[in-house]
């Protein structure tokens, strides 16, 4: 495993450009074998299967990074593969199945298979033979490229060298809450194909503390001085606060597209395109 991950395969293999992202996922649609159906806005897809990822991890007790891990394998086989090709549904169990044997917590096969098919019925059969031949579908798919660099250690690490920097710029236990449950958004998002984890940590923080509303009057502008030493702190460092503000708007665009999200919809839909391969 590369412990930095400027040298990790994440980075060397996993991360493009958007214009490199929009090119290949055109080129991936462009040679599905089946008709193209409308699966309506890719964002609000992207929560749905978010939901499904974390619903079969609350039923089998696995841990917040194995779900991430789970995530990330999830994107990465979208850019290459169309959904109107797979069963998302076995795609998903799959990729939790393999993200908790990466991250050292494993899930007995049979376990996996019997929890998903209690959520997904229709869509999951008893077999678990359908899930060990899809893992080396999606191994291959991913390169084998399976070891993931996530932004929570970032985030501690940076936690940590704000409280040592000065009085006060340490991030409070709601602040280091908030921007946790950024970075558990994020990968909804296309974010961490785009950035390495310690910029996506970063714009957690930004959000958790510089997007906050505005404390009661009397704190105003003490939280003011402390928002001013922290932006200093952020330039100080070197870090690329474009590329911070970009991630920033990229989670404010997430997060007011999950205002029209439809859970109903979205399952509609997804169920069309797997009945009509059936046909």
């Amino acid at each position: 495993m590369a412990a930095n991950y400027w040298l990790s395969s994440q980075n060397a293999h996993w991360r493009f450009s958007r214009q490199q992202l929009e090119n290949i996922r055109l080129e991936t649609e462009s040679e599905t074998r089946f008709s193209h159906s409308d699966l309506g806005d890719p964002r609000h897809l992207r929560i749905y299967f978010h939901s499904l990822i974390q619903a079969l991890g609350r039923h089998l007790s696995v841990r917040q990074q194995a779900l991430a891990t789970s995530e990330i394998y999830l994107a990465r086989f979208y850019v290459r593969t169309s959904v109107q090709e797979t069963n998302p549904y076995l795609i998903i169990a799959t990729c939790v199945y393999l993200a908790c044997k990466m991250e050292e917590c494993p899930q007995h096969i049979r376990s996996v298979v019997s929890e998903a098919k209690s959520l997904w019925p229709d869509f999951i059969t008893h077999d678990p033979t359908k899930l060990a031949e899809c893992e080396f579908y999606l191994i291959e798919e991913l390169d084998s490229f399976l070891i993931v660099h996530h932004p929570y250690r970032s985030l501690i690490q940076i936690s940590n060298a704000l409280g040592a920097s000065g009085v006060n710029l340490g991030l409070s236990s709601d602040e280091m809450q908030a921007a946790w449950s950024v970075i558990n958004d994020s990968y909804i998002t296309d974010l961490p194909l785009l950035y390495p984890p310690n910029v996506i940590a970063l714009t957690a923080i930004y959000m958790s503390v510089v997007l906050r509303p505005p404390p009661v009057a009397a704190q105003a502008e003490r939280s003011k001085t402390r928002l001013q030493k922290i932006m200093e702190w952020f330039a100080g460092c070197g870090i690329d606060l474009e590329a911070v503000v970009d991630c920033a708007q990229e989670m404010i665009s997430l997060y007011d597209v999950w205002e029209s999200y439809s859970e109903k919809t979205c399952r509609e839909l997804i169920a069309q395109v797997i009945s009509g391969r059936r046909v």
